[in-house]
């Protein structure tokens, strides 16, 4: 079994459950801009885990706007700033999910450099720093995020092991969408957690299933 060298964690749905928060500001979203004119419900549906811009961009083509790429932006980052910040706040949702503390402080304390490679924009990761403090584990200039040049998750676990300075075959990925899930995969990742969902697919390098990091394999990390 390959040594663990480095560990690369999504966010949404991973380190934090959001799928209700997601699910909330993304039909704000859409109600706002379409103006009732499209589903929310059957849009959001059809193009979940979609990153935000290619998500507002086909909005935009079903609505018949054109292309401008500073209206898309703007909408991309309302959806955020604007619905998702907020609801999270209203919520009180400040917590990462059950044992995912407890699993970054050992990690630190072992030495086993981490880093977060999520979809979200970079106002999202500064507002995740601000929510959970993720400063005390994770190094907020390595961050791997949407920047508009990263084209799929498959990128940002690459350049996640990358500014670990390790490979990806070295490296123990933790996610929760199907479509990250196989990414990883296809980057060349031989070593997978899966937050249990009841989409997640069935690939060889899923080592384990869990529903809450207190349930995590510590020997899978090896000695």
């Amino acid at each position: 079994m390959t040594m663990i060298k480095a560990v690369l964690f999504d966010y949404n749905g991973t380190l934090f459950a959001d799928d209700d928060i997601n699910d909330m500001a993304w039909k704000a979203t859409i109600n706002e801009l379409s103006k009732g004119k499209i589903d929310a419900d059957k849009f959001y549906g059809e193009f979940i885990g979609t990153r935000n811009y290619p998500f507002v961009e086909k909005m935009f083509d079903i609505l018949g706007l054109p292309h401008d790429e500073e209206q898309i932006m703007y909408w991309a980052r309302r959806k955020e700033t604007k619905y998702y910040h907020t609801i999270c706040r209203e919520l009180g949702r400040n917590m990462m999910m059950p044992g995912a503390e407890e699993l970054l402080n050992e990690l630190k304390e072992r030495k086993i450099p981490i880093n977060m490679c999520t979809a979200s924009l970079d106002v999202n990761v500064n507002f995740y720093f601000e929510l959970l403090h993720l400063e005390k584990w994770f190094d907020r200039d390595k961050v791997i995020y949407d920047d508009g040049i990263m084209t799929d998750k498959k990128d940002m676990y690459l350049s996640g092991a990358r500014s670990l300075g390790v490979g990806i075959k070295d490296c123990l990925i933790f996610d929760d969408s199907p479509a990250s899930i196989r990414k990883a995969a296809e980057a060349g990742c031989e070593n997978i957690i899966v937050i249990k969902k009841d989409n997640n697919p069935d690939l060889r390098q899923i080592r384990q299933r869990i529903t809450n990091f207190n349930e995590f394999d510590r020997s899978i990390l090896g000695d």
